[in-house]
């Protein structure tokens, strides 16, 4: 049987009215929406994604490496194994943990429900889709929480709406997404010619890769997206700009 330790005070965090300094190196994301967990799933299976599987045989346990094939319905499929044994021991568990790191992102979740099948000779494996899954981004570079009374947008090309940045560094940023057309937001978009407004009401242009959509609670009564973004191949000015900004928000509150 595989033993999972999962973390009960792991949370969505909320992007509060004060303001609060971000210090450690990784935001952790415990994600319960069906929608959600399957948009994650489909981007691990478009990114092809490594998934790693510990599985306890008689002698030792192994860590077995496979890829989603398909998500159909309520069920994910999974490559089998060569090795009938491996196929055994994996049929024989109520449930599996499984882990990958997607450029930079630790995922997480747990598989049950397993059933196999052979198709055209190879062996395939079924399981319900996860109930809940670990979405951890880790970051190499400081970012903070941006504070209401400096407030920093970020806005799309011949779009007039802007959208608040709930937190930002040199390398990325996340903004809040109200509204229910998620066009701009899907996983894997790449946007070339977006800008960044910042307090003093400067505009720098900006590329960005959307690296998740969550939804999250927000002032207690509804929810909201919290879309994350890479920044990609910043410009001096921009990257400039964004260092100043960081440093005045840390000194504002220190």
């Amino acid at each position: 049987m595989l033993t999972f330790q999962s973390n009960q005070e792991t949370r969505h965090r909320k992007y509060a009215s004060e303001p609060a300094i971000i210090d450690n190196t990784c935001n952790n994301y415990t994600i319960v929406n069906q929608e959600e967990i399957r948009k994650k799933l489909n981007h691990l299976f478009n990114k092809n994604a490594l998934l790693a599987i510990k599985v306890p045989g008689k002698f030792a346990t192994s860590t077995l490496l496979t890829t989603i094939t398909h998500i159909e319905k309520n069920h994910v499929f999974l490559d089998g194994f060569q090795n009938e044994r491996f196929n055994k021991d994996l049929l024989k568990q109520n449930a599996l943990e499984v882990f990958t790191n997607l450029e930079g992102i630790a995922v997480s979740f747990i598989l049950s429900g397993l059933s196999g099948y052979y198709t055209d000779g190879s062996f395939t494996l079924m399981t319900h889709l996860p109930k809940s899954m670990e979405w951890i981004q880790r970051r190499n570079a400081r970012r903070v929480k941006v504070p209401i009374n400096i407030p920093v947008k970020v806005q799309y090309k011949n779009q007039a709406d802007c959208f608040n940045i709930a937190d930002i560094s040199v390398t990325g940023l996340s903004y809040l997404d109200p509204t229910e057309d998620q066009y701009f937001s899907a996983i894997g978009g790449l946007h070339t010619d977006c800008n960044i407004v910042l307090p003093d009401k400067s505009v720098h242009l900006a590329c960005f890769e959307i690296v998740n959509n969550i939804t999250i609670p927000y002032k207690h009564t509804k929810q909201i997206n919290r879309v994350g973004c890479e920044i990609k191949r910043a410009s001096y000015r921009l990257d400039t700009a964004l260092q100043h900004l960081i440093n005045q928000i840390d000194f504002y509150y220190q």
